[in-house]
This record gives C-alpha cells, structure tokens and sequence, in this order.
C-alpha cells in the first residue's frame, strides 16, 4: 500500500508540475510578427505601444509588433475580424459589436474614463447641452457614447443633425457647425492656442462614465495563440508602464520616428490629460472591473440601445484583471491543490489521507503551495501551517502550531462570524467562504478571503479543516480608491453627477414609497469666469472648495449636495413637508453662498441664482424633474440674479 500511495503523490505532483508550467510563459525562440491597429494616428495615445518597441518589451516577448495608423472613416474592428491585424484599440462600442455577434475580446483598459466630449464656442452662448437639439454637430465614428450622452438628456437621434467629421477645428471656429466631438486630451490645447474658449460637455455630466481606450482582439487569437496574446498584453503593458513613468522620452521618440504633426508643447498637454484619465497612480494600466462592462451595458440598456440583461461572459479577457493578477494566479493553484486534496479524500479516505500527508513529496507540496493554508480542528487548534501562510501573517510554523487560530489571527470584531462559518464547515460537511479581519505578528491588520474545506484525518475520523487564505487588503483598498474616484467630485470631494443621479433615483423610490416629497435644487455662482480670469484658477478652485462644503454644511444631514461640473452644484431635499419648507432650505443656501470667501488674504464675495423642482407636483421622472430645475435655474440667471 505505501508504493499505491507514493504513486499517487507522485501523479498528483506531476499534475499539479504540468498544471503550473502551463501557466508559465514560454521563452520565445524567433519572432513572430503581430500587427496592432491604432485608434488614430500617431500621437501621445499610443505611448505605451511606441515604448514597447523601443525598449523591446515585444522583442524580449518574441514578437514582431507593427503598428498600423488608422485613417478617417476606417473601421478598426472589421480589420481585426478579418485577419488584417491581430490586434486593435477601440472604445467601449465593442460592447455593442459583441452582443451583434462580433467575436471579440477585451484585453485591457488602457484609459479609466472615456475622453470623449463635445466642444462649442464660448461665444455662441451654448451653455446647455440641450441646446443642441437641432444644431449641425461633427461627431467621430465609433463615438455611440456620445449618442447615449445626447439620448440621457432627452435629444432622440432624430433630432441630430450630423454631418461627417474631417478633425478641423476650424469648421467649428468658422461657425460651420455648432458643436464638434473632441479628445479633452487633444482638441482642447489647439483651441488654447489659438485663444478661442471652448465649452466642453462630457458624458459623464449625464453619469455616462464609459472606459476610453481598449486594447482588443478576436476570439480566434484567444483560441489559436493564446500564449502569444499574452505575452502580446503583458508586453504591451509593461511598455504603458514605462511611457507613463518617463513621458518626456517617449514625446521625444515621438517626434524622431513617429510624426512631427504636433509639437512637443501639444504632447505634452496630451500626456498630462491621459495621466488624469488613466489615473496610474490608483489603478494599474490595463486593469478593467467586469462591474464596470456590466454598467455599461445597463446604461445603454436603459437609453434603449441594447436589450436588458445581456451577457459579457466572452467578452473579457480572464486574465485581463491585471491588478491582481498574481493573486488570481496564487488562487488557481491553491484550486488545483484543494481538488487534488479532495481527491485524495474521497479515494483513500481516512485511512490514508494521513499518511499521505506525512510523505514528503505531498507534504513538500502543502509546504510550498503559492497561498496561505492551515489546518485546524473544530476548536481552531492548529495542526499543520505552510510557508505561505508565514510571509502573509509573520508567524513561523513553530510558533503557531498547537494554538488557537482564533485567538491567534481573527480580529475581535470578526470573532464570532469566523466562528459561525468554520462551525458550519464541520456540521454541514462542506466548504464554506468568509471574508474578515486578521492580525499578524506585527499586530498590523488585514482582510483575507478565506476557503474552508472539511476532511476525516485518522483512523478514528478526526474532523478537520483545511483553511485557504487570500489577502485582498490591497484589492479592498484599490476598489475604494476606484469607488471615490469615480463617484466623488476630485476638487471638492462632493458627490459627482454620477453618485447624484443613483441618489436621486433611491430618494424618489423612497419618496414614491413612503408618499413623501422631494425638491430638486439647481445652484449655479454668478459671474463665477470672472473670478477665474481675474485671480486666476488656483483662487477659483479654493472658492469651490469652500463654496461645496458651506453648501454641505448648509442643508441637514439627510439631503444630499453635488458637484455636476465647472460652478453647478444640485441639492437634493428630502421630506419636503409645506412650501415653506424650501424656502428654508433656500435661505440657509444663499446665506452660505454670500459669506465673503478669504483666499490667501484675497477677500471675494460671490452669489448664486437657484432653480428647483418638485416630486412629485411637477413631475415624477428622474430626467424631466432635472431638465426643470434646470431650466428654472437659467431663467432665474437671465431675470434677476442672486436669487431662486
């Protein structure tokens, strides 16, 4: 019987060996060619890519990368479909093209946020994007962002009046159409140069917060060279890591061996305005949320531009959540592990599970799994403790076994959840999940994902358990980085359009619920461009500042106050009671507003005009009940000023 089971270890072994080197990158022996099919043409957009060729990311990668410019009108997907590149950049349109039937793949996001936009002239007095309607607008292809954006405001596609975008400025600038769509990391430095001020409406002043740049491919790469995609990605990425690390040395790369077409001055506002979007310093290039493709979906699900509850599953790349990627990796092999554990149970079962164990080879195994295990019993006694599990909590095998886990590694507040799941574990006979606090050596905490998985050890069938445990303190903490940033106002730390409109929408759910009312207010500061043009935009940023968080302090702890863009603030007022009650609220907000602003010894006085609406007297959709509040805010500007 010891030859059966070292037999078995040993095929366990040579499983799991085989197991691991699938996943290990190969070493490339010549160099395969690869196209990539750019977005546009060469400019700061692609660093990355033009980083990855110049410090041999791709060569070191086996590959023969050549990146193709792209021309007006072309469509960038059909090339890649068709074989003509292995690889492309495009937007979150490939969304739509996936669920048409299109076989894609989304690799990575390169851009955190869509730099997609609309521009018109300060001086054609458009300061509502619902002006729009009817005008003559230049919009780029693959821009339905756009569409959706005009569509959330209530401008259906009939009354669009477009014509084909030639990316000149000047057909704006000449009165030729009333709008243009722009990269904000682009088109807005031409427009500064010339000194001709641009009014710019974003998509996400609609809540439309969609990923800009995608890197993508076709599902018969994924399924014919998956190893050359990922070392295509991989490379890739190091190269966008390099360029956005050292901008200044890819700007001069550009200009030697890509195109002089913009002058360094430009690239180098480009590169800035990418950094803002891509936001490397909280998340790593190319990391995407399949929550976010799912909201996406939602999004134009509600504008009616695809159906309701369709599915990504394809869609994304399972390896492209690359700020984790190691974890996800750990986890696989502490899968494969545990199945081969579980095997191992339920064919020998007690009798020979333990001496299984205690072989070296199986026991080298456990040893040196890339994820913390522990074994305990029912009391939480520790039995056995692998080297993972040391570097994640400090302690050596030595000093843990024999003692309490619970005592040892669970925080005081987590105690009796802990508890419940790893008594459940042993009385259900099943594998249960939990996500807590821990303690290390050192006292520093941290949260773990934990698996647990109930076995019978001995000839008498001691219950134990075999705990699997994952730090995700750092996933926790990136996730709250994303979270704030994409739901909070970076300047004045307010609720940003997007968090309001899902606000808005639970308070009139509620409010449709409990039958109360709901006031919408509009605040807009009067002669606030002044402010900047006179003291310049550091004054004008701190007189935000301080006007969002007098507006905070001025309304009562359950309503809610945001920041829609430039000097536009929304309040919502919950549990309106009589028509007095928000003039109250009004008072208390133009009392706030009108206090005298001290910035740097620089004494400023300032006002705001206020337009509201109400639910449910003047309507009861989230939209109309905007639009109102809204427009009565202009008319308050254009009468009299300084009131609501």
């Amino acid at each position: 019987m010891p030859r059966r089971i070292s037999a078995f270890s040993y095929g366990l072994c040579l499983i799991l060996l085989v197991s691991l080197q699938a996943h290990a990158q190969p070493v490339p022996m010549h160099l395969t060619p690869v196209q990539l099919q750019l977005k546009w043409q060469h400019q700061f957009q692609f660093a990355g890519y033009y980083a990855a060729l110049e410090k041999g990311y791709y060569q070191d990668a086996g590959l023969d990368v050549t990146l193709i410019e792209a021309q007006a009108g072309m469509n960038l997907i059909q090339k890649v479909l068709e074989g003509k590149a292995e690889f492309g950049v495009g937007t979150s349109e490939v969304l739509l093209n996936y669920h048409q039937g299109d076989p894609l793949v989304v690799l990575a996001v390169i851009m955190q946020h869509s730099p997609l936009a609309f521009a018109t002239l300060a001086s054609s007095g458009i300061t509502n994007i619902h002006q729009l309607a009817n005008e003559t607008m230049m919009i780029e292809p693959n821009s339905l962002e756009l569409f959706a954006y005009l569509k959330s405001e209530g401008i259906g596609l009939k009354q669009i009046n477009q014509v084909m975008h030639n990316h000149v400025i000047e057909d704006l600038i000449d009165g030729k159409v009333k709008a243009m769509s722009v990269y904000t990391t682009d088109e807005p430095f031409e427009f500064a140069q010339l000194g001709i001020e641009t009014q710019l409406f974003r998509p996400t002043m609609a809540g439309i917060d969609f990923y800009g740049d995608n890197l993508f491919t076709s599902q018969a790469m994924i399924q014919q060279q998956p190893e050359l995609v990922e070392r295509f990605l991989e490379a890739s990425l190091q190269g966008w890591r390099y360029a956005m690390q050292y901008p200044d040395e890819i700007i001069d790369l550009i200009l030697t061996d890509y195109s002089s077409r913009k002058s360094r001055a430009h690239l180098a506002f480009e590169a800035q305005k990418m950094r803002e979007i891509m936001r490397p310093d909280l998340v790593e290039i190319g990391y995407m949320n399949p929550g976010r493709w799912h909201h996406i979906a939602q999004t134009y699900a509600q504008l009616g531009i695809l159906p309701e509850h369709i599915t990504i599953q394809g869609l994304l790349y399972q390896n492209s959540d690359l700020a984790y990627q190691q974890l996800k990796t750990q986890f696989y092999y502490a899968l494969v592990l545990l199945v081969s554990i579980g095997l191992l149970a339920g064919i020998f079962y007690h009798q020979f599970y333990l001496a299984n164990l205690r072989h070296k080879q199986f026991e080298s195994l456990f040893l040196n799994a890339p994820i913390s295990l522990i074994e305990i019993d029912q009391h939480g006694t520790i039995f056995n403790w692998n080297r993972e599990a040391q570097n994640t909590f400090h302690y050596a095998s030595e000093e843990v076994v024999g003692k309490n886990v619970f005592t040892l590694l669970v925080h005081h507040q987590d105690l009796d959840k802990v508890e419940s799941v790893i008594k459940e574990a042993f009385e259900n006979k099943k594998i249960t999940f939990s996500e807590n606090k821990n303690v290390r050596k050192d006292g520093q905490s941290l949260l773990s994902f934990w698996s647990n998985m109930p076995f019978a050890s001995g000839h008498r069938k001691t219950q134990r358990l075999l705990c699997m445990a994952r730090d995700i303190t750092l996933e926790k903490q990136m996730e709250a980085k994303l979270y704030q940033a994409a739901h909070y106002d970076e300047l004045t730390g307010l609720p940003n359009r997007v968090l309001l409109l899902s606000l808005l929408k639970q308070t009139l759910a509620d409010a449709k619920r409990y039958q109360s009312k709901v006031a919408i207010l509009f605040i807009d500061l009067n002669d606030f461009k002044a402010i900047n043009d006179t003291c310049g935009h550091y004054v004008g940023d701190q007189v935000l500042k301080q006007t969002g968080r007098r507006l905070e302090q001025s309304l009562r702890e359950n309503d809610v106050i945001g920041r829609l863009a430039g000097d536009e603030f929304v309040a919502i007022v919950k549990d309106i009671n009589e028509s007095t009650d928000i003039q109250i609220v009004i008072s208390h907000i133009m009392a706030a507003v009108q206090t005298d602003i001290v910035v740097d010894e620089l004494r400023l006085s300032i006002s705001a005009s206020i337009g509201f609406s109400l639910y449910p007297q003047d309507g009861q959709d989230i939209q109309q009940l905007l639009t109102l509040a809204d427009e009565s805010m202009y008319k308050v500007k254009a009468a009299s000023k300084n009131r609501a």
